[in-house]
């Protein structure tokens, strides 16, 4: 708590505007920081190996907390060799792993790009304007997100 109250008083004074955590997978953490001041971002892995943080990235978007994700690509190999996800990044033209990105934004959550690579940043910043095209999304993000959901 004495780090959590450190970040409090960051934020009086005006040296930050949010303050958050990362590696929080247990939402009665949350819950006990929120009693002193709401957590406004968490950082964690979101992928298939923590079966996407289900209960932290439900508790953050019932609370109105910026979800930030990372791990995202690496955790997460069988969803990007996914035939659905591979048809729907097809259909978007786009790589399989910015249309996981643009999942993971339809999710509510930011993911968190960690390359050093020139053509990845810019692959990854492009993923704002990534559309689905309807005609292969509805078939393909119920597949995606039933894999999402368990």
């Amino acid at each position: 708590m004495e780090a959590w109250r450190t970040l409090m008083s960051l934020q009086d004074e005006g040296k930050v505007r949010l303050i958050g955590i990362s590696n929080a997978y247990d939402v009665n953490l949350l819950h006990a920081l929120s009693r002193e001041r709401k957590v406004q971002v968490v950082q964690n892995r979101w992928y298939q190996g923590n079966e996407w943080d289900r209960l932290v990235h439900t508790y953050c978007k019932h609370n109105d907390v910026m979800y930030q994700s990372f791990w995202t690509l690496s955790g997460s190999p069988s969803l990007l060799s996914h035939p659905q996800l591979r048809a729907l990044a097809a259909a978007a033209n786009c790589t399989p792993e910015q249309a996981v990105f643009k999942l993971a934004q339809l999710e509510g959550v930011t993911p968190l790009s960690g390359t050093t690579s020139i053509i990845h940043m810019e692959q990854d910043m492009a993923v704002d304007s990534i559309q689905f095209p309807p005609e292969e999304s509805e078939k393909s993000l119920s597949a995606i997100r039933q894999i999402l959901s368990g």
